[in-house]
């Protein structure tokens, strides 16, 4: 990997105007590596996918706060990204061997581009009201986002026998060209009512978002694929209140329910389908504390989450790796909802230990189809699994002059049913994680410090899917100049690789996809900071979760 990043940031205030202005750029190329291993029966493909990704990317990000009385402001902010177009390029082979000789029959070979663009504009307007000096306090967001992308990519395959010569009408040319456009209109009210005894939290959030994707194929075989125009919209309305109370020094509680409807609607022309979804969920919240005496702490949570689906996830565009490789959306992909329990007990704000369960229902992933006859795999989206899991986490912190250190640890038992018909029926097993973090300090104003973290899952099941051990570990130094104004620092991630690698089956045949997203990096930063110290507002957004969507 070769990168780097730079910035600024400009923070201004002056009578009743406060204002900041912050940008940056990123510039470089980072290499991923991807590898399957498919076992059909009568041969078995060996596939390893070698990609160099370009970043040429800037942003700029401000904003202007007015104090328009003693207890009443108004704000503007403004966010532009930008993302130029810069080609990707990704080499692919597969060897496809007889399976019971185990001899090369032939290979697989495909050279793709891939040009990326985008633009993402998100404006804000915030404004701000207390009432009395207690807390009583409004905040009313209104947030409009523009996302545009364009994606141009094409490859040429062909097949080989196992001297290198090409097989006669094995070509496949492939390319595609595709737009596609996001309108988020958002909002979000709140109110913060404190009375003498509990407080009160209250507001109401929406959120209407319009996507248009197109794509043009164009392809030598133009059976497998058709150029089509997708609409995805999605109208989100939600009211939420919390309840909090302290009822002695000992012992408090807080309440919470939200109420969301979501309508959803896809249209595809080339399918000549349009798919609607209607649906309204409680989200219920319960948090209680009891501190039975000074330094012993037990707390009791209760949570209802909901996860929907991203835009890749639910575009139905067909995108091919080669001719017997391709991955797919689904248009009427449904969220899925987890369900946890959680029993916490901390001694001294130093040692936590926890024990959970949490219940997953329509978890949506992509269901992996090895076609025996075809020798074709697909990739889709499906909402297929259904999760149980239960478990025990142990934290804790450890502080000296020179040293501190924060272990976490925990076992856990996850079992997951699938209604995919292609897949196993049932998975179950045990788990371990562990992390460690140390921050060791060489002087005693602790200007000068080294960091050494890392992180260790033992084999496991996620889903369906089996993954194998993982590990990381990363190193870091810091060096704080000139009463904390100029910071150096060096950085080393991932000093020992680790794989990403998992194994599933399908149709009773196994595939083992063993992947490398991160190499052994190196960064080194330098920061400075001059003026008084003033304090940005911050960013304000109501679209944060859509735009984690995009």
């Amino acid at each position: 990997d070769n990168y780097g990043y730079g910035g600024v940031s400009l923070n201004l205030s002056k009578g009743r105007v406060s204002s900041f202005l912050n940008g940056g750029t990123t510039q470089g190329n980072y290499e991923t590596r991807e590898k399957n291993y498919r076992y059909f029966q009568q041969n078995t493909w060996n596939s390893r996918a070698d990609y160099t990704n370009y970043m040429n990317s800037f942003y700029l990000q401000g904003g202007v706060d007015v104090s328009l009385e003693r207890d009443w402001s108004a704000g503007m902010q403004a966010i532009y990204n930008h993302s130029a177009p810069k080609p990707g390029n990704a080499l692919s082979w597969t060897e496809v061997y007889d399976a019971s000789t185990a001899v090369l029959d032939s290979l697989l070979y495909s050279n793709s581009d891939k040009d990326t663009g985008s633009d993402r504009l998100n404006l804000n307007f915030h404004t701000d009201k207390v009432w009395d000096d207690k807390g009583k306090k409004m905040t009313w967001d209104v947030d409009y986002l523009r996302d545009n992308r364009d994606e141009n990519m094409g490859f040429l395959s062909k097949t080989l026998l196992p001297d290198g010569t090409e097989i006669p009408g094995t070509n496949f040319d492939y390319n595609y060209l595709q737009h596609r456009k996001v309108d988020v209109v958002s909002s979000a009210l709140d109110f913060i009512l404190p009375f003498e005894k509990y407080k009160i939290t209250a507001g109401a959030k929406v959120s209407f978002t319009n996507t248009r994707n197109g794509i043009n194929y164009d392809t030598s075989d133009p059976t497998l694929v058709q150029d089509d125009y997708f609409r995805y919209k999605e109208q989100i309305y939600a009211l939420y209140a919390d309840y909090s109370r302290e009822y002695s020094e000992r012992f408090s509680m807080q309440l919470g329910l939200r109420m969301e409807h979501t309508h959803t609607t896809g249209i595809s022309e080339a399918k000549d389908t349009e798919d609607k979804h209607d649906y309204t969920r409680l989200f219920p919240t319960v948090y209680l504390l009891y501190s039975p005496t000074d330094g012993n702490a037990l707390n009791f949570s209760f949570s209802n989450r909901i996860s929907r689906p991203s835009q890749n996830m639910v575009n139905p565009f067909p995108f091919y790796q080669n001719k017997y490789t391709y991955a797919c959306g689904r248009e009427d992909l449904k969220p899925s909802y987890t369900y946890n329990a959680e029993l916490g007990y901390t001694l001294k704000n130093n040692f936590n230990v926890s024990a959970y369960y949490s219940y997953s229902d329509d978890v949506f992933f992509q269901v992996v189809d090895l076609d025996a006859e075809t020798n074709v795999t697909s990739f889709l989206w499906e909402n297929f699994m259904k999760t149980h899991a239960f478990g025990l986490n142990n934290s804790y912190t450890f502080r000296t002059k020179w040293l501190q250190a924060y272990a976490q640890h925990g076992v856990s038992y996850r079992r997951t049913t699938s209604s995919a018909v292609t897949t196993s029926p049932e998975e179950k097993g045990w788990a371990y994680d562990a992390s460690l973090r140390n921050t060791f300090f060489f002087n005693e104003n602790k200007t000068l410090l080294v960091t050494l973290s890392g992180s260790y899952s033992s084999r496991q099941y996620q889903g369906i899917y089996l993954m194998s051990p993982t590990y990381s570990v990363s190193a870091g130094m810091l060096y704080r100049l000139l009463d904390n104004k100029l910071n150096l620092s060096l950085n080393v991630n991932n000093l020992f690789v680790s794989h990403s690698k998992l194994e599933t089956m399908s149709n009773g045949l196994k595939i083992i996809a063993d992947n490398q997203f991160a190499f052994t990096g190196f960064r080194i930063g330098v920061s400075y900071t001059f003026g008084g110290d003033i304090r940005s507002k911050g960013q304000r957004n109501s679209n944060e979760d859509i735009q984690r969507r995009l």
